[in-house]
């Protein structure tokens, strides 16, 4: 044992298996384990017994049902895997946090849900013998990680600072600062809880695969799934996302010959199982969007590293315009009115501070029609609807290709143009107020048009004026059009 891993075991604060766990590791020393006696076992713990209902019933196992009982789900999942997963349930309670120190505990469980999900999908490729033990290895491969937060928590927090400060890897910050790392202190914890060899030897070297064995041994096979599953988890965790997809890519490619094509398909299994797997583990459960939108960045860099790496150009590129495709898709639905199909009002307000935040000069109009509320109120709601749609058709037809409209609220429609004189600006404002003039939608065999006031302020380049003062002084100037009869345009500077 290392003199670290010594230092913490006199401290008596080293995990240890629970109950359940050491009954199961006594099992697993008999020369045949029968399915009556690991039911037995597992039945007296009911939260692992809910637990393993759940894997029986769920798709990462490939086995959905109507799993009810524990002698089905045994049935159903096979012995093995239920011996694997009763000793991964079990296992992982010996783990839970009791200090509020430095370590992310949150970002730990995501980390390990994560891992515990991609190496069970890659371990079905790419191990298969060992798939099941791959789902506890996910598990606890980084256990060793949770004892040093536990036991030392002053020096950890030194390493985790180090990692962070100096940009590597946590197993890096380890050695340097602890003369080890938590993959090594995690073999030699995990082999004194009894564990098989193999699993044991994968663990210690999931960082350096090819320590554990030749890469076709079932020790050298699982650490190299290891390795892939934890880069992951790291990257949906909140790891830098071009450094790991970076480092997924290789490593991905090095040790399991996937291609970016593989590594995105991987990202997305990772992305649908994870709130499953969550579930099953009862850890709280990551925002779908935040999922999504790390996935859909990572795989466009292994896009943009496969278009400079790869022969299969063709591929890629089809991969990468989908991708665009849903990342433009998600942009304009977030930024853009439902109803009038005009840039919404937070759109609209980060393109206002953008632009003033340079020199360039801004003009702002802001265009309120004019009795719209009577429309609503004689005519309906979609009625008013079909003529808002209207006007902003014809605002839109009105302006410049630089322009920005958008619905600024209810009835108003705010413009942005690039212009630095105000009579360029009532020039762009008088031809949007002819132009809705001109507007009209049928209701009930009738016309229903309405007119439009309209208020600017040209904001000279370099000013410093704030978002809030430019729009407070277009809002009086089209407050003063009102004032004085609407349907009219008045512009300051």
């Amino acid at each position: 044992m290392s003199e670290l891993f010594d230092e913490l075991s006199r401290a008596e604060k080293l995990p240890s298996p629970p109950g359940v766990a050491l009954q199961i590791l006594q099992l697993n020393r008999q020369d045949n384990l029968e399915i009556d006696a690991l039911a037995d076992v597992v039945a007296r713990d009911p939260a692992i017994v809910a637990k393993l209902l759940k894997a029986a019933n769920s798709s990462s196992f490939g086995r959905p049902g109507q799993i009810a009982d524990l002698q089905q789900a045994i049935m159903t999942l096979g012995l093995r895997s239920v011996n694997v997963l009763a000793l991964s349930f079990s296992l992982a309670k010996t783990v839970e946090p009791t200090n509020e120190g430095a370590f992310d505990y949150v970002r730990y469980w995501t980390s390990t849900a994560v891992t515990t999900t991609a190496a069970q999908y890659l371990a079905a490729e790419h191990a298969p013998e060992s798939r099941d033990e791959a789902f506890l290895a996910g598990l606890l491969c980084d256990v060793a990680r949770l004892a040093l937060a536990e036991v030392a928590p002053s020096r950890y927090k030194l390493v985790l600072k180090e990692s962070e400060r100096c940009g590597v890897p946590i197993e890096e910050a380890e050695r340097r600062r602890l003369g080890t790392d938590h993959a090594t202190l995690g073999k030699e914890l995990l082999a004194s809880w009894e564990l098989p060899e193999v699993l044991c030897k994968a663990i210690g070297a999931h960082h350096e695969p090819e320590r554990a064995g030749a890469p076709d041994s079932p020790a050298g096979k699982l650490a190299r799934v290891l390795n892939v599953a934890t880069t992951c988890g790291e990257l949906f965790a909140g790891g830098e996302v071009d450094l790991e997809t970076a480092r997924l890519g290789k490593r991905a490619f090095e040790y399991l010959g996937l291609d970016a094509e593989a590594c995105s398909a991987l990202l997305k299994v990772i992305q649908e199982r994870l709130p499953e797997m969550s579930e099953m583990l009862d850890l709280e459960q990551s925002d779908p969007g935040v999922l999504a939108d790390i996935r859909i960045q990572a795989s466009e860099h292994l896009v943009r590293e496969s278009l400079a790496l790869s022969q299969q150009m063709q591929v890629v590129s089809k991969d990468a315009e989908r991708l665009e495709e849903e990342k433009n898709e998600l942009e304009a639905r977030a930024t853009t009115d439902p109803l009038t199909g005009l840039r919404n009002r937070g759109f609209f307000d980060e393109v206002l501070a953008e632009w003033l935040s340079g020199s360039d000069p801004v003009g702002l109009l802001l265009c309120d029609i004019d009795h719209f509320k009577s429309v609503n109120d004689t005519h309906g709601h979609q009625v008013g609807d079909d003529l808002l749609r209207a006007v902003a058709n014809a605002v839109q037809s009105e302006v410049g290709a630089d322009d920005v409209v958008a619905r600024y609220g209810g009835e108003e429609l705010a413009v942005l143009c690039p212009v630095a004189e105000p009579t360029a600006l009532a020039d762009r404002a008088e031809a949007i107020r002819k132009a809705i003039a001109d507007v009209g939608v049928a209701a009930e065999g009738a016309r229903v048009s309405r007119t439009v006031s309209i208020g600017g302020y040209v904001a000279r380049g370099g000013q410093g004026l704030t978002p809030r003062l430019v729009i407070e002084r277009a809002d009086a100037e089209l407050y003063r059009a009102k004032s004085d009869g609407r349907d009219r345009v008045y512009i300051s500077s």
